[in-house]
C-alpha cells in the first residue's frame, strides 16, 4: 500500500471515529486520546483544514461541512491525477504508433 493510501485511510479512520463518538458539534467535542487516536501530524493537518475544530484546549469535533468538502476535494484531486496519467499513457501509445 502506498504512503498516500495509508494517509487517506488514517484520515478516514479519524473522521469516522469522531462521527461514531457523536463528536459532531461543539458541545460534544472530545479529545483524540478519548477516542484512541494520537495527536499525529495527520490529525493536525485535518485541524488546519478545518475538518476538526478545537473548542476547549485538546477537545475537538468534526465540522461535517468541512469534512465533506475536504473529502470531495481529495476525490477531485485523485480523479484529476488519474485523468492526467491516462492522458499521458494515451499520448505515449499514440507516439509509439507514429514512430
Amino acid at each position: 500500500m502506498s504512503a498516500a493510501a495509508v494517509i487517506v485511510a488514517r484520515q478516514n479512520n479519524l473522521i469516522r471515529r469522531f462521527r461514531e463518538a457523536g463528536a459532531t458539534a461543539p458541545n460534544f467535542a472530545r479529545s483524540p486520546k478519548d477516542l484512541g487516536c494520537r495527536n499525529s501530524w495527520i490529525f493536525r493537518r485535518l485541524v488546519t483544514r478545518g475538518v476538526f475544530v478545537e473548542t476547549k484546549p485538546g477537545r475537538y469535533y468534526v465540522d461535517e461541512f468541512a469534512a465533506d468538502e475536504f473529502m470531495r476535494a481529495r476525490r477531485a484531486w485523485a480523479l484529476g491525477m488519474l485523468a492526467i496519467v491516462l492522458g499521458l499513457c494515451g499520448l505515449a501509445i499514440l507516439a509509439s504508433q507514429l514512430l
